[in-house]
């Protein structure tokens, strides 16, 4: 019997190293793809977090390097000069920076109504965007805000002069909101009011409200390297499109648990994580198109996003959807 169990042993170890041998073999034949984010960790970094958990990448043949982000225009700087493959951004923002030169292309929307939003604190009562004037308003330097600071402003018969808006840190802004240092913050409102509801609860006033609309999160790449790399490009879309399908088809609480197991050390809340996902399901739906399957974009949306933005002085006159988006790489 001891016989037995010794080759039986003997079996079962050999099988172990043939198991990892075959997995580092596929590791090593993985095509590599290099991920940025838009900021540190938080809710919309589900889909990524979750995907790499759950070894979906792997399976595709994939290996993904997922790096933190410190804003978003950073990351489509980055982006536009070759240092990154991929870019989770706001593609609004990126239409922008466009704008000034960088070669860039959606690849995939998945909030696709306009977010950006000024918070302030639900106590002070603002009702509508005339009743910041004079307010103090923190904001960093590579929000997605920026670029729509400005025409915000204008939109509301108001400029610059009008309020006190001040330059922080990233790491910096809710803190100085949090702790009565400022009377408002400018970020993503599905992101910003979780993350001071235990601290200085807020209302939003959303840009959107101001009539510039504009798509939000989805993947950006430059043209090149959907040229070179479309084969692995798609199979990194379809993995997010099946993490975000997954995500709210009843599995939020899968995708806060993966964001706290990849970054263990970032010092996370998971209620807020929890309240930023769900804050952002609404946000999902497309403006245009009922029940738009995710990561689909759509003409229809852009050509909205183009008007405003034009009428806002953001980007020149004649741009046309196609100029910033394509659906060539998602699953059909």
């Amino acid at each position: 019997m001891n016989g037995f169990n010794n080759q039986a042993r003997r079996l079962f170890g050999a099988m172990a190293v043939m198991a990892g041998l075959l997995v580092a073999g596929q590791a090593a034949g993985a095509e590599a793809l290099r991920v940025r984010m838009d900021f540190s960790p938080w809710g919309m970094h589900a889909a990524m977090h979750l995907a790499a958990q759950k070894g979906w990448f792997e399976q595709e043949g994939l290996k993904v390097d997922i790096e933190d982000g410190t804003g978003t225009i950073n990351t489509l700087q980055l982006l536009a000069a070759g240092r990154v493959d991929v870019g989770q951004v706001s593609v609004g923002t990126m239409a922008v920076a466009m704008e000034n030169g960088l070669d860039l292309m959606a690849i995939a929307g998945f909030a696709r109504t306009g977010d950006l939003a000024v918070m302030t604190d639900a106590g002070q009562k603002v009702t509508g965007p005339k009743d910041l004037r004079g307010k103090k308003i923190v904001c960093f330097a590579t929000s997605p805000w920026v670029p729509f600071i400005d025409p915000f402003l204008k939109a509301n018969g108001m400029s610059r002069s009008d309020v006190n808006l001040v330059m922080v840190s990233p790491s910096a802004m809710i803190s100085t909101y949090a702790s009565g240092n400022s009377d408002a913050f400018m970020s993503q409102a599905p992101f910003g009011v979780p993350m001071v509801g235990k601290s200085r609860p807020a209302t939003a006033l959303l840009l959107e409200d101001s009539g510039i609309s504009f798509p939000s999160y989805g993947l950006a790449a430059t043209p090149d390297v959907i040229k070179k790399r479309g084969p692995a490009l798609a199979k990194f879309v379809a993995v997010q499109v099946r993490a975000w399908q997954y995500l709210y088809d009843g599995h939020l609480e899968e995708g806060v648990q993966a964001i706290l197991a990849q970054r263990p050390n970032a010092n996370l809340d998971a209620d807020v994580l929890r309240g930023q996902l769900e804050a952002y399901r609404p946000f999902f739906k497309s403006p245009t198109v009922p029940d738009a399957p995710f990561g689909r974009q759509y003409d229809s949306d852009w050509a909205a996003a183009i008007q405003s933005m034009e009428q806002a002085g953001m980007i020149k006159a004649g741009r046309k959807p196609s100029d910033y988006y394509t659906n060539a790489l998602l699953p059909n």
